[in-house]
């Protein structure tokens, strides 16, 4: 099996090493004290020369930010998450290991990852997408996953090609919770596997552009009475719940905004028109 991970420096923008597999990215909390922390532990770990000879010259603790990094087949970061390492250690002084090693690091993770979602991540290592609708079969916890995988992958590329007063399709069909209705968006915008916002306040952002389409512009909403009837206001709060109880797992907790005060299907519908965006509803 393959190296799948690589740790990134996030100031000296070296990478530290490559491991095969990571554990701890469920976000479970231990505790020391009045000190919280998650734990990953990298398998087989193995540290890279240019690190090393930077940790020596400076003499630093490995307690500092770093990156960790999803890579693809080339080593080629396609995903990152941030890490803040706890951890006083003084490698210069207790030595770097030399071979592949087992490492183990106490921190705060700030995004958790599902066992889904590495499937999926494994799955995009070889290929993203190459078809819309892939997200179709999956369970609502699982669209979710494929939703953050898709954040992830697209927020870390180069920016979209921006258009503006274009004209959009966007395929209702599966559109039956919350996850699905960003995911067909960000295929109709910027193609299979496609971001366009993960939630309603990163849909606003999403307009202003850097992300393939800026308001103004025309969005076709196919089968649109399926979302009609399915994202009622017990979907809306349904994954608010869910999504207070996934950052529950964090260390240091998001501000979450929205309330599901409404049915989500209005909620969508005003935002996008708020923002300029001219709907037709077939």
């Amino acid at each position: 099996m393959g190296i799948k991970f690589s740790i990134l420096d996030e100031e000296s923008e070296l990478v530290i090493g490559y491991c095969k597999e990571i554990e701890g990215l469920d976000g479970k909390i231990y505790f020391d004290g009045d000190l919280a922390y998650h734990k990953i532990e990298l398998k087989q770990f193995v540290f890279c020369q240019k690190f090393k000879e930077y940790l020596v010259k400076r003499k630093e603790s490995i307690s500092r930010l770093v990156y960790i990094c999803i890579i693809d087949n080339d080593t080629n970061p396609i995903g990152k998450f941030r890490f803040s390492i706890y951890d006083d250690i003084y490698y210069h002084k207790t030595g770097v290991p030399e071979s592949a090693s087992d490492v183990t690091w106490r921190g705060s993770l700030n995004e958790i990852l599902s066992n889904k979602e590495i499937e999926i991540w494994n799955n995009w290592r070889i290929s993203p997408p190459l078809k819309k609708n892939e997200w179709s079969s999956l369970s609502e916890d699982e669209r979710r996953s494929w939703l953050k995988v898709v954040k992830n992958y697209n927020i870390n590329k180069s920016e979209c090609n921006e258009m503006q007063e274009g004209i959009f399709h966007l395929d209702g069909t599966f559109v039956t919770d919350y996850p699905s209705f960003f995911c067909a968006l960000g295929e109709a915008i910027n193609g299979p596997g496609g971001y366009y916002g993960f939630d309603i306040c990163s849909l606003i952002d999403c307009f202003y552009g850097g992300f393939g389409a800026t308001a103004p512009f025309t969005l076709i909403w196919n089968n649109h009475q399926i979302a009609r009837k399915f994202l009622d206001i017990n979907s809306w709060v349904k994954e608010i719940n869910y999504k207070r109880s996934w950052d529950d797992k964090l260390i240091d907790k998001p501000e979450f905004e929205e309330v599901g005060n409404r049915p989500l299907f209005q909620a969508l519908i005003e935002n996008m028109e708020n923002e300029g965006v001219i709907l037709v509803l077939n």
